[in-house]
Order: C-alpha cells, then structure tokens, then sequence
C-alpha cells in the first residue's frame, strides 16, 4: 500500500468520491480487531447509536406474517471489495418491510439474515446502491443446524430470522437482533459483553448494556472495567443500587433481583449495606435471601429475626444468623412475611478472587402455595470498597 492522494481538499484538486468515505473513515471509531490491523483504514462498520438503540432494527409486522420491519436509522458500511477505499454512509428515513421467503417441508430449518448492503459499480458489478434485503439461508433438518446463509461484501448484518418447518409468519422469538455499533472516535461504544471487541484501541471506552457496565482498552489489548481498574484509588468507594420497581415472586427459585446488582473486581473486599422492604400476601409465605457473585468469591454476610428455623443449624425468631459461603454453610436465609411491609437489613463481606464480575441480590419465597412476595421501592444494596 501506498500514500493516498491527491488528500483532501486540496485547493484545486480533483477528488473521487473515495476521497470523501476515507474522510468519514478517519473520524470514525477503531476496529478493535486483530484481523483489521494490517488495514488501517478500515472502521469498526456498524449501526449509529440512539436511544433504547432503535436505529435499523429489525421487528416482526404487527400481524404476523412473512415479512419483518426495518426501522428508520444511519449505517457506516466499510468497503471490502477492495482495500483503502473508505467508509459509506447509508441512511434509511422511515420502516421498510421486507418479505421472508417461505418456510420449508417436514424437516428442513433455515436460518435467513436481514443485512444493509452496499453495491458500487466502480469496484464491483454494475450496480451504485444499497438496500436493505434479506439473505436467504440452506436447509437444515435441526434448528441448531442451521447456518448463517454467505453474505454480501459490504454488508452489515442486522437480525437472525429462524425459520421452523412450515412455518407461516415470523415472531418476536425468531428474530435475534445482532447489530453493532460505530460512533466516532471519542465515543462510548455501546455493545454487549459477548460481542465486545478483542482489541481496542489504548483509551477506547465502551458501554456493556447487558452488564450496565463500562470498560476500556489497555495498551496491551486487553479490557479493563472502569469500577475496577484504580486498585488501590478505588479503595472507600461506594457503589449504590436501589430498587426503582416494586418486584413481585411467587416462586421457590431464588431469583435475581432486577435491579439490586453492582459490578465487583477481581481480587478485591468489599463490605455489604442494604435494606429491604418486604410485603407479602399473608403470613405463611415467607422471603428467602442469597446472593450470587464471580467464581472464586468468598461471601460472609447476615441479618436479623424474625425468620424460621433453619436446617442448618438452627435458629430461632430474633436472633442473627450468619452465613458464610467457602465453608459449606448454607447461604440463603429465610425471613417470615407480614402483610404489612418488613425491614429487613442486609450487612456482610465479600472478597473476590480472580474473577471480576457482578454481585447480585437473589430472592424467592420459602414456602410455595401461598401469597406472592414484594420487595418494595425504595428497597438497596450497597457496597463499599476496604481492599
């Protein structure tokens, strides 16, 4: 490869078209991938982020039929026919349907993909366009063997369609929705864990919308959450999480809470603050209490009466019971319920290992057959980092 000239917008020069897509190249995001290194100027391509992230994606008609709905939104699609060529901008103002070809017999599974796709005749073919189209997938004779059907060059998959046999319309649970992001340089990446890029660049800050986390690259490739990466200057810093939803159970399962979680470091301590309002549907029901937390965690925590017996070393009502995770002590507590709303106070120790990850409040009843549990606004957990 070469320098590329004449540069942009140089007095009396005569530019390509090439000349604009490398300028929105240059102010676009890293790739973030290996595979991308020994061609610098391409981006990492992907779907401009909004709010709730509904740019170009994909959802079933309103009635369920044969067809999906793209919505409204911008692309970046980089140029793969040939190297150097820079970065597209496609824009679509309003919901296009597109049509899903039938399914198929007895047996035969497909799995079809929306993409935005970019067609230029000065590097390929004959045609100057993009399109928002569907990409027909092979048969299969199971769902999990179904394949991603082979894609344009210059296109950005947006949605998975899962076809059964004889299937005749499309559903919410058939369309997985697989777009990236691309912001520009200086932007927060919004992405999945999952899909995180493997090599961002020094600096490079990303939102993980799964985890509710953010996270930056290093110089040596690797990521580094943000609540994580000061050691020691971390070290006094509360996180706070609070209940902004009444939740309500009726199941034996211990469940995570939706909205009491916080990130937590590898190799770190921190102390545990809480406060639960409960309110259940009669007496008998009862709440149970655990948490979970990364592999390789040490958790100690406990709380007051009035709560059953337990099976594991017994305790009655009123008293503090602990629990303690690396010792084979059971780790949840049962709580009785009241039909009038209960405090509950939470307060214990964590101490991570090697694995960084999230620490969450779970919860169920402990009896099943009777009345629902709530666990109440403005019900939290906090915690507060000693090492």
């Amino acid at each position: 490869m070469a320098a590329i000239n004449p540069p942009a917008w140089m007095q009396a020069g005569s530019y390509p078209a090439r000349t604009d897509r490398l300028v929105i190249s240059a102010l676009l995001g890293y790739p973030g991938f290996l595979v991308d290194e020994a061609t610098p100027t391409r981006i990492r391509q992907g779907v401009k982020p909004s709010y709730q992230n509904q740019q170009l994606k994909v959802r079933p008609a309103p009635t369920p039929n044969m067809t999906v709905i793209v919505s409204a939104g911008f692309a970046f699609i980089d140029q793969h026919d040939a190297g150097g060529q820079g970065t597209y901008v496609c824009a679509n103002d309003g919901d296009v349907n597109l049509t899903v070809d039938p399914a198929g017999g007895a047996g035969q599974f497909r799995r079809d993909c929306v993409v935005a796709s970019v067609y230029d005749a000065e590097t390929a073919g004959s045609v100057s366009e993009w399109r928002l189209e569907v990409i027909k997938g092979t048969y299969a004779s199971t769902a999990g063997g179904a394949t991603r059907p082979s894609l344009p060059p210059n296109a950005q998959i947006l949605a998975d369609v899962t076809l059964a046999p004889n299937q005749t319309s499309i559903a919410t649970a058939n369309v997985l929705d697989v777009r990236q992001f691309s912001v520009a340089l200086g932007g927060i990446q919004p992405i999945t864990a999952s899909t995180d890029m493997n090599r961002p660049h020094p600096g490079q800050v990303r939102y993980r919308w799964d985890t509710d986390t953010f996270v930056y690259g290093r110089a040596d490739g690797s990521t580094v959450n943000l609540l994580q990466s000061g050691g020691a200057s971390l070290i006094g810093q509360e996180q706070y999480a609070r209940k902004t939803v009444d939740t309500t159970l009726n199941t034996t399962t211990s469940t995570n809470d939706p909205h009491l979680t916080l990130p937590v470091a590898a190799n770190a301590e921190y102390t545990l603050d809480g406060l639960l309002f409960v309110l259940g549907g009669d007496f008998a029901a009862d709440i149970k209490i655990s948490y979970a937390y990364p592999s390789g965690a040490q958790l100690h925590f406990t709380g007051p009466g009035p709560h059953p017996a337990l099976t594991s070393g017994g305790s009655g009502d009123g008293e503090f019971v602990a629990r303690q995770s690396p010792d084979g002590i059971a780790t949840t507590i049962g709580y009785a319920s009241s039909t009038s709303r209960l405090g509950i106070p939470l307060s214990g120790v964590l101490i991570t290992g090697g694995t960084a990850g999230t620490f969450t409040l779970q919860w169920g009843v402990v009896n099943s057959g009777n009345a629902a549990i709530t666990v109440r606004v403005p019900s939290y957990i906090a915690l507060k980092r000693r090492a």
